[in-house]
């Protein structure tokens, strides 16, 4: 007997670009989601044609967290920079 595998709402690998993300988007969602998916493909209960949708789902949840990490990261840096650049810095 297997179990219904749940359906996530990650984008697929449709393209190397940027990914889209909507306004509600949620970085500790998608690694949720993520790991769920993981975890049922570690199980092998999966049919092998979903294995490759969860597969590629998983993936493109993948790329947007890493694309929001790059841009945090980013943003993170012209912060340091602005502060090591302002004249205020050195008056700490």
């Amino acid at each position: 007997m297997t179990t219904p595998t749940p359906h996530f709402n990650l984008p697929t690998m449709s393209s190397p670009q940027k990914t889209e993300r909507s306004q509600d988007w949620s970085y500790e969602e998608t690694l949720r989601q993520v790991e769920a998916i993981v975890t049922q493909l570690e199980t092998g209960e999966m049919p092998l044609a979903e294995v490759f949708e969860q597969f590629s789902v998983a993936i493109g949840g993948l790329r947007q967290c890493d694309q929001f990490l790059q841009e945090k990261q980013q943003q993170m840096s012209l912060l340091v920079e602005t502060l090591v650049d302002s004249p205020d810095s050195t008056e700490v």
